[in-house]
């Protein structure tokens, strides 16, 4: 009896964009995102802030707003937001939005997978915090991918990744609006 063997391959779907990839792959070739999230949030990320080179780049190339937290769209030195309120979202405008928003509709956020309500930054004593809010693409943090609802640090020279839409987040100390 002849065995027949499967020619069939597997695919694996990318957990940001939503592609497929070779069963094999660990990142996407699409997007470059980790195909296996275990790995990816066990994984020491470093990030922006891996050397003391990279964090006096960061200084010379970002300059931080007196208040408040700047958005800088990633290797751009134009900010495209300061933020000052306490929290705020990151995400897509639409009709009758009443939160703080920095939408992000511009640089082509729609086509870089940002969702209309994709995370929330919350500031507190010492800094402020990176909340995923369940989006559909994924958010990560210097390259960790974040556990939907759960909040992050967020240290000044941060590298906010929404999707495929990449920024960076400096500020000098929170805003702390007075009720």
């Amino acid at each position: 009896m002849d065995v027949l063997k499967s020619t069939r391959s597997f695919t694996k779907f990318c957990p940001a964009c939503k592609l497929g990839n070779d069963a094999n792959s660990v990142t996407c070739r699409h997007c470059g995102s980790p195909l296996d999230l275990t790995a990816a949030r066990a994984k020491p990320t470093g990030g922006l802030h891996e050397t003391a080179e990279k964090e006096a780049q960061l200084v010379g190339e970002y300059s931080s707003p007196p208040s408040g937290l700047a958005l800088y769209l990633a290797g751009s030195t134009t900010p495209i937001a300061i933020a000052q309120e306490d929290e705020f979202i990151l995400g897509r405008k639409t009709e009758g939005e009443s939160e703080p928003l920095v939408d992000l509709t511009n640089p082509d956020g729609f086509a870089m997978g940002v969702s209309r309500r994709h995370a929330m930054v919350r500031s507190g004593e010492d800094g402020y915090v990176l909340i995923d809010l369940n989006s559909s693409n994924g958010t990560w943090l210097d390259g960790k991918i974040l556990i939907p609802t759960q909040p992050y640090d967020l240290p000044s020279g941060s590298l906010i990744q929404l999707g495929r839409l990449k920024l960076v987040a400096i500020y000098n100390s929170p805003s702390r609006v007075k009720k």
